[in-house]
């Protein structure tokens, strides 16, 4: 190792430059990844607390809407044993940047709010009760953006609202969720009818997907899926848009791994006497290619290590910024996984990048290697 150390500072410019060609590569490796490392966390949590809920939506698109006719028409599919409405609106308008599920106002029947989740599934404070008006149950993300705890005062649409529960932390959409009476929700924006979609609660959680397409063929204009099927369906999404996402930065890294390519080319023809001294004193093939691919591993190991710190660095930087508009929340995540992908992803570059030279390396004749330093 000390031999592969000596011989990169010979050239401490080039090797220098060529460091920094990954570097750069893998800071983009490592920044965008951690954004999609953020999305397939929110996703993990999600199925982790996902159950076998079955949700029911209109067919028909963003206008179409549910009706108490549909409730009731689930309700008498056999396997059902609960039908709850749900009304979802979103809590302030779109026009901003957003990352992750949108911060939103849920309305749900208060008496039917515990079929739905538990007292364990609060922080604080107490959930929605028969005869409750306006009041709230928050998320997590949701407090911390507009600074909320139990008993503060939220305006939405011009109607005051109180804070009666703090949701604890998921790391899921139900962090942005302000949870409200169902019927002060359709009052307030003025839509008495409107139930966006049914959270329906099988008798048997084992039979959830047989239930759906049960209530699929029995129940006309609506779609039918458990959460787990629309999180894989929003997954098939995510990996169309992570892989947009990082092949700049993967083609970016391998602009850097070119540069190996050239550094270790050079340094072939810059030591050619000594390779073939090395053969003539009993080097075989195999002892110069894998001095040459350890040399180019070690550059790739370099420019990857520092690319990820660096990286590491600036996500951190961006979730400063991004902080306090987004309740605390971390939209760049590096986790020990992209630390892998991102230094082996380097590591591998440059022993790719190597081979080429490395066995041109290997197959001088050391007479006429030994003949160049004359």
């Amino acid at each position: 190792m000390l031999e592969i150390l000596r011989n990169m500072s010979r050239r401490k410019l080039r090797t220098g430059l060529t460091v920094f060609g990954i570097v750069v590569g893998i800071f983009a490796v490592t920044v965008m990844g951690s954004m999609t490392e953020y999305f397939n966390a929110l996703i993990d949590n999600a199925r982790k607390g996902a159950g076998e809920s079955i949700i029911v939506t209109p067919k028909g698109g963003i206008r179409a809407t549910l009706s108490i006719a549909d409730m009731n028409r689930i309700e008498r599919v056999q396997g059902v044993k609960a039908a709850i409405p749900q009304i979802s609106t979103f809590f302030e308008s779109l026009g901003g940047v957003s990352f992750g599920p949108p911060d939103q106002v849920i309305g749900i029947p208060p008496d039917k709010v515990l079929r739905l989740w538990t007292n364990d599934d609060l922080a604080e404070g107490r959930w929605l009760q028969r005869g409750d008006t306006y009041v709230m149950v928050v998320g997590t993300s949701i407090a911390k953006k507009e600074k909320l705890k139990l008993g503060s005062k939220l305006t939405w649409r011009e109607k005051e609202f109180q804070v009666i529960g703090l949701l604890k932390e998921t790391q899921t959409a139900p962090d942005g969720w302000l949870i409200a009476p169902m019927d002060i929700v359709q009052k307030t924006i003025k839509r008495p009818d409107l139930i966006s979609q049914i959270n329906v609660i099988p008798e048997d959680t084992s039979q959830a997907t047989p239930l759906v397409a049960k209530i699929q063929d029995q129940v006309s204009n609506v779609n039918v899926q458990t959460l787990d099927q629309q999180l894989n369906a929003i997954e098939q999404g995510l990996a169309v848009f992570n892989a947009i996402l990082l092949s700049s930065a993967v083609l970016a890294a391998i602009i850097g791994g070119l540069a190996v390519v050239n550094t270790m080319i050079m340094s072939v023809s810059e030591r050619t006497p000594e390779i073939g001294l090395k053969k003539a004193i009993g080097a075989t093939n195999r002892n110069i290619v894998g001095e040459f691919l350890l040399e180019a591993a070690v550059i790739g190991f370099l420019g990857g290590a520092l690319g990820f710190l660096l990286g590491w660095g600036a996500a951190g930087l961006l979730n400063l910024g991004a902080s306090e508009a987004l309740g605390g929340s971390e939209i760049f995540k590096v986790t020990p996984r992209l630390a892998a992908i991102a230094i082996g992803l380097a590591v591998s570059l440059g022993v790719i990048a190597g081979l080429v030279p490395a066995w041109n390396a290997s197959r001088l004749d050391p007479v006429v290697a030994l003949r160049e330093e004359v």
